[in-house]
């Protein structure tokens, strides 16, 4: 499973009748089963080999079976680590990768590392990847030794001093073999578009809010998609480096409206701890409309699920799914307050349900 963030109860079913380019009706999906315990916050979700899951909640590593309820936890949560912390031990887990046989990736964001496990839970050993790209942690991995993550230092150059920086128009995509080290760039994102953020009498280039993102992903094959914002289509390269470029797809504006920006500098606010008080003037680039999709995740046998940009009082979340071929397949609407978080066997997909303030792991299929 590549994106993106999360016995028996009796099925719930939605049969959805939006539109796709306004003719195409979505298709719903039955909820199987939830898990009976809740958690503030949930990671992606990875189905292992005898059926129960795998992802992260509320900073714990997690493996847990919809069948019996029964939920563990794996390894040590500690707020502080010290320069050679124990494989068991972890910060800030954000993200669960599976890798070849029965393995899994944990990758800690706090740290910057990502630990190796069993799927029994039991700690291997620390992957050993170099700093490639910046000190950010790398997410995607494929099942023939490699890595891949987005080099945003490239977004301001690195100029001389006294000549003034030149935003790159392009963010490379970095592949790294994680036994040597090595890294090649297989592709590029479009960079974002950039505006000035006013914080009091300080001024900052950012990324403009609702401003359209590329996005990426990795397959077990190595095979990777990059689903395009601008143009709202799903690139696909081979693993032999030859691309496969997909048709650009029309699709209805959502408005960014003064409620979304509002709650996105709320948001910012709060996340600033109280270093912006609520006297400190805020100003934010915003774009016009939100773009396509706002998330992607694609599921191993090849579909990339594009989660279609909504207004900010829509529960429900509708996907555009496209195949391997890059053509679009159908648009999919998941039951309201359910965000697609991993796919299993047998056309399991797993979604992060939410109620109010808590969240718990559903198991869902196409219907």
């Amino acid at each position: 499973m590549n994106l993106v963030f999360r016995a028996g109860l009796g099925a719930a079913v939605l049969t959805a009748c939006g539109k796709a380019d306004g003719s195409i009706p979505t298709q719903g999906v039955t909820v199987e089963a939830k898990l009976p315990a809740t958690f503030g916050q949930i990671s992606n979700v990875v189905e292992l080999a005898d059926g129960r899951i795998a992802f992260v909640a509320d900073r714990h590593f997690v493996m847990a079976d919809l069948t019996s309820g029964k939920v563990d936890t794996a390894g040590v949560h500690s707020d502080t680590l010290g320069p050679n912390p124990p494989v068991s031990a972890y910060k800030f887990p954000g993200w669960v990768a599976d890798l070849a046989g029965d393995t899994l990736a944990l990758v800690d964001f706090a740290a910057i590392r990502t630990t190796l496990w069993t799927e029994r839970g039991q700690p291997l050993h620390a992957l050993s990847i170099p700093p490639i790209g910046g000190a950010t942690p790398v997410l995607f991995y494929d099942h023939q030794g490699f890595g891949y993550k987005s080099d945003y230092r490239s977004l301001f150059g690195s100029p001389e001093p006294g000549v003034a920086a030149r935003p790159a128009d392009s963010i490379p995509i970095v592949r790294i073999r994680l036994r040597t080290g090595e890294a090649d760039t297989v592709a590029n994102l479009a960079a974002p578009t950039l505006g000035e953020a006013r914080f009091g009498e300080q001024t900052q280039q950012v990324a403009t809010i609702f401003g359209p993102n590329d996005l990426f992903g990795s397959l077990p094959d190595g095979r990777v998609w990059i689903a395009r914002a601008k143009e709202n289509r799903v690139d696909w390269r081979a693993p032999g480096g030859m691309w496969i470029r997909g048709d650009s797809r029309k699709f209805e504006q959502v408005p960014v409206t003064d409620a979304d920006k509002s709650r996105v500098l709320d948001r910012i606010r709060a996340q600033a701890g109280g270093r912006l008080p609520d006297t400190l003037p805020l100003r934010w680039p915003f774009a016009e409309h939100k773009p396509p999709f706002d998330n992607a995740i694609a599921s191993p046998a090849g579909d990339v699920w594009l989660q279609r940009s909504r207004p900010l009082d829509v529960t429900t979340y509708v996907y555009d799914v496209y195949g391997p071929d890059t053509r679009w397949k159908r648009a999919v609407a998941l039951p309201p307050d359910l965000i697609l978080a991993g796919f299993g066997k047998d056309g399991a997909i797993y979604g992060i349900a939410k109620d109010g303030d808590r969240r718990t792991v559903a198991r869902m299929k196409e219907h």
